[in-house]
């Protein structure tokens, strides 16, 4: 990387610091110029790469600090590691890590969690990109299908797991997933690469990178891919993304500007069969998701400190058959790191977010099965704008030689709720010796209230054809609650780290983690009992409504243990193999508005064991095989309608390139064995997945 080679090291320092010494969270359960070839070969090494060969780099306070000390449960996916699992997408390259619970419901819609209960809209895990949030208000999730981008452009992703809400804030509950794209001057040249593959499957990358002087290097990448939208049903996934970075170095700071923006379409359409004796066409629904966003990061040497600087602003607009709406967040973070005392280093620093917000009501169309069925959902219409802040601080101290200890504090403001939030966490890491390192933490994190749990109002009208003169017609209503309770979650976690060799290393950990203020859906009690709505097409019987509201009386509890094993036998092979155990138990504490509790547990049961073992074979100079095998637990008793299928899948990568400069060939098979179709979720959630045949060429021009 081209810059000074002092403020290099230490924002690297910084930057690794503040993404990996910070503890992370947890989840839950759920009801519904020049810096050298020392510093390139280093930033495209993987943590168990850094911690075997003891590296360490040199901060602006002079102060050396070894990365292998990380006081959490961290795991870093290197840029070769997601090239060789032929991941396509940042879920199926999540599924690299233990702890990770990632669940493809179609060919491009995913369901990710960490440690415990996996919902679609998960709302316990901080998304990034480059210190970005992904954040929903609408939600407080992610929706996974518009986080897009190339994947050759990630220089590495990293995954905290546990809370880490003092230096992340809100949704940062169950863990942190911060996705590191590549520096401008990493990306010279032209890349180009064409993929195709069962179900339809096509997908066109091309980036160009350049230098604009001798400090300023840029790039733009552009991709588009299209396929089918599942398995079975009729209609098609789009998905389109611009991605332009630029990357300015100067004797004492860096400055970075990105801008992007994606567009998404789905088109489905449903064949449904009726008692009356009308032929009519396919149910059709068109889907849309829109965005772009602007960011800056300014790093900075100011005294014997280090200074970041990073904002950033986006705007999205969702057009799906039950949410419609748009929001736009203005975020800022700022702080300051520099060290203290003898033997201590002290980060402060705050930041803010502005969020504007409009929900729109919403009319559809949903035949089910033989029934025809006509359903509206209406969520309140309404613009909401409001704000949160926070300041923070950690003081990181080398108690003796072998002993570091992590004490930080943030307090936070969300300005929707109106509520102040204290996110305490407490870390040590201890060198028994060079092989062994033991660490542990104690930390709280909370989610970031949204516009659907505390300000909606839903209203589900339907009529359904029981028999040809037999109709039924019913409502349910659910309300958002605005005096809900903070979702927060308190997690204590204990790890090992054994370094045997450069060939053979281990990270261990355990965790025991609760839940408070859980949010779900319970019965409106406050809600008088109203006859049904005359919405009676057919002149039936009026049927009954249902009175529903958020609510925040359910708690639980999670604990587990996660293992992560590196293996490298000779110079040519290496494995990783990843295994967890997680166990989640909840309750609820007001019986006169919760829903029926056994009931709960029959529907979201959760896959207690999740393992996968990735080898990588550089077979000869010019061609490389890789393996990827997966295993999540079924827990379905018995009825794959609720609940987890077992899933096993052995995916396989085999590369050939002649020369450097030649193009890159690769055949992409998923699921080896899979002769039958297989589920990664619920029956009624997903869609079926089949084995599928990818082929893909790269050329890269300098």
């Amino acid at each position: 990387m081209k810059k000074n080679f002092k403020i290099t090291k230490a924002i690297t320092t910084k930057k690794l610091a503040h993404s990996l010494l910070l503890p992370t969270s947890y989840i839950i359960f759920s009801l519904p110029v020049n810096a050298g070839e020392e510093l390139d070969a280093l930033m495209d090494m993987s943590l168990e790469d850094l911690s075997r060969a003891s590296v360490t780099l040199t901060s602006v306070a002079k102060k050396e600090q070894s990365l292998n000390k990380v006081p959490a449960a961290v795991h870093v996916i290197t840029a070769e590691q997601i090239r060789r699992s032929g991941a396509r997408s940042i879920p199926e390259a999540l599924a690299l890590v233990p702890g990770m619970h990632v669940a493809r419901l179609s060919e491009n819609n995913w369901s990710v969690s960490a440690r415990g209960a996996n919902e679609m809209l998960f709302n316990k895990l901080l998304v990034s990109i480059d210190g970005r949030s992904i954040f929903n208000p609408m939600t407080s999730g992610v929706i996974w299908e518009n986080v897009k981008m190339m994947m050759a452009d990630i220089e590495r992703i990293e995954v905290l797991l546990g809370p880490s809400g003092t230096m992340w804030g809100g949704n940062a509950a169950n863990g942190v997933v911060n996705i590191i794209s590549k520096n401008a001057d990493d990306t010279l040249g032209l890349y180009t690469e064409v993929n195709v593959g069962g179900s339809s499957y096509q997908e066109v990358n091309a980036r160009l990178g350049s230098t604009v002087n001798d400090k300023t290097e840029a790039r733009i990448s552009v991709n588009g891919m299209r396929s089918a939208y599942a398995m079975d049903e009729a209609g098609d996934f789009r998905n389109y993304n611009v991605n332009m970075r630029v990357d300015h170095s100067g004797y004492d700071s860096e400055l970075t500007v990105q801008f992007g923006g994606y567009n998404t379409d789905i088109h489905t359409e449903v064949e449904t069969i009726h008692f009356i004796g009308i032929d009519l066409p396919p149910e059709q629904y068109d889907e849309n998701s829109r965005g772009f966003f602007g960011m800056l990061n300014y790093d900075t040497e100011i005294n014997t400190g280090v200074l970041s600087v990073n904002v950033w602003a986006d705007s999205h607009k969702l057009d799906y058959e039950y949410f419609k709406g748009s929001y736009r967040n203005w975020d800022a973070d700022i702080y300051y790191r520099l060290p203290v005392l003898t033997a201590s280093e002290l980060t402060v620093g705050g930041g803010g977010r502005l969020t504007h917000t409009e929900v729109l009501p919403v009319l559809s169309l949903a035949p089910i099965g033989h029934r025809k069925e006509t359903r509206t959902h209406l969520y309140k219409d309404q613009a909401s704008s409001y704000d949160s802040y926070n300041v923070y601080t950690q003081l990181e101290t080398a108690v003796t030689d072998k002993v570091t200890s992590y004490l930080g504090i943030k307090v936070e403001y969300f300005g929707l709720v109106d509520r102040y939030e204290f996110l305490p966490q407490a870390r040590l890491s201890y060198d028994y010796s060079p092989q062994h390192q033991f660490w542990t933490g104690l930390g709280r994190a909370v989610v970031t209230p949204s516009i659907i749990d505390t300000a909606s109002t839903m209203v589900d009208l339907s009529v359904e054809q029981i028999t040809q003169n037999n109709y039924q017609d019913e409502a349910t209503i659910v309300r958002g609650n605005e005096n809900l309770k903070t979702e927060a979650v308190t997690t204590f976690d204990f790890g090992h780290r054994y370094f045997l060799s450069n060939a053979f290393s281990t990270s261990t950990n355990v965790f025991y983690s609760q839940y408070e203020n859980i949010r779900g859906i319970g019965r409106d009690n406050d809600m008088p009992l109203l006859p049904p709505p005359s919405f009676d097409p057919w002149g039936t019987a009026p049927g009954t409504i249902e009175n529903y509201q958020y609510v925040d009386d359910i708690e639980a509890k999670t604990w587990g243990a996660e293992l992560a094993v590196f293996w490298q036998p000779i110079s040519n092979f290496r494995v990783n193999v990843n295994y967890a155990y997680h166990q989640v138990s909840g309750v609820c504490v007001n019986s006169e508005v919760c829903l029926d509790d056994s009931k709960t547990k029959l529907e979201d049961p959760q896959p207690n064991h999740i393992a996968s073992a990735h080898t990588m074979w550089d077979v000869t100079d010019t061609v490389q095989f890789d393996l990827l095998y997966k295993y999540i637990q079924a827990n379905n008793n018995g009825n794959t309608e609720l609940g987890w299928d077992t899933v096993s899948t052995l995916d396989a990568r085999l590369a050939w390139q002649q020369k450097h400069d030649w193009p890159r060939l690769e055949l992409l098979v998923d699921g080896i064995f899979n002769t039958q179709p297989y589920y990664e979720s619920n029956r009624r959630a997903a869609y079926g997945l089949e084995r599928q045949v990818y082929l893909k060429a790269v050329w890269v021009m300098q």
